[in-house]
């Protein structure tokens, strides 16, 4: 093997056609703009067919992405050479990513790809995706029946009409690590956004998601397991609505709410939003949203909120 890898290297440095598929899409690969998507999530949302609005993590996409290649015939080695793929076996890099900011255990190949084949099922479920990367376009099979909207097209505070609004009267089940702030923070819903209808009043239901971010320890012996918990917790609630932000668990959970016949919104880092939750990642980068959304009633997670080593993710950018 460690003379096949060399053999490729040499190739490689040869043949000097760079791998162009990271990064972001362009906003032509969006089907639906700016109030037109709301409008279309908010249709969707009183209706009465199932449904699954959701969006990719880089991370996520990166390990299913590296699990289809790697487990290709010889034909993976062509088109590493000629930059076509990224990589034809497993990267360090998947296992690290996976366990540290998306909680994903035990890092193993034999688990990464069960996550891979679970991702490719799932996403054919989605009816409307918060679309951002290019790499999306070589999941087009899977993604064939969803409405591409832009990702930022998926946080109704972003809208004149907001597509929330539909939730008003209804039970809505949130799953989240952060249970205690979201309980608490619904209690002064109308202080935390200067359009009311973006949290609507409704009957408030939670889930605690399972943490296991930053290779935090849990009780479970494997992420399956945890998320199998969390189908339970599920299964076990009444609800109408389910809007979900946890990870790399967030898309599976999703996928299995539409198949009960449900609705799920699966908005993942933004959930925390939603319910006037502050975080670094916006703080720092969203100077748009620290002037029209933050105020005096937003806070930060509850200390019990966050875990250990929590600045190993994207240097601490939920906290």
């Amino acid at each position: 093997m460690k003379l096949l890898d060399t053999s490729i290297l040499i190739a490689k440095k040869l043949y000097p056609v760079k791998y162009n598929l990271r990064g972001q899409l362009p906003s032509s690969y969006t089907d639906v703009f700016d109030q037109r998507a709301s409008d279309l999530i908010k249709s969707k949302l009183a209706g009465d067919a199932p449904l699954m609005v959701s969006r990719l993590g880089s991370i996520e996409l990166n390990c299913i992405l590296n699990y289809v290649n790697q487990k290709k015939s010889t034909i993976k080695y062509f088109e590493y050479i000629t930059g076509k793929i990224d990589a034809y076996k497993w990267k360090p890099f998947t296992f690290s990513s996976m366990c540290t900011a998306a909680g994903f255990f035990p890092g193993t190949p034999e688990m990464l790809a069960m996550f891979g084949e679970l991702m490719l099922n799932d996403m054919a479920e989605i009816d409307v995706l918060g679309s951002w990367l290019k790499e999306e376009v070589l999941f087009s099979d899977q993604l064939k029946n969803s409405t591409k909207v832009g990702l930022l097209n998926l946080e109704p505070y972003n809208h004149e009409n907001p597509w929330s609004q539909e939730l008003e009267g209804k039970t809505i089940l949130v799953i989240h690590p952060y249970e205690e702030s979201i309980t608490s923070q619904y209690k002064k819903r109308e202080y935390l956004f200067a359009d009311k209808r973006v949290l609507p009043n409704f009957e408030l239901k939670t889930i605690k998601a399972v943490q296991t971010i930053s290779n935090n320890k849990s009780s479970f012996q494997s992420w399956f397991q945890a998320l199998d918990y969390m189908k339970e917790r599920i299964y076990d609630t009444s609800f109408d609505v389910a809007i979900i932000g946890c990870g790399a668990y967030g898309l599976p959970l999703a996928a299995y709410v539409k198949r009960m016949g449900k609705k799920a919104i699966h908005l993942g880092g933004a959930t925390q939003l939603l319910f006037g939750i502050k975080g670094k990642r916006w703080e720092d980068n969203y100077l748009d949203y620290k002037e029209r959304l933050i105020n005096e009633y937003w806070v930060k997670p509850n200390s019990s909120e966050v875990p250990e080593n929590f600045q190993a993710v994207e240097q601490g950018c939920y906290w």
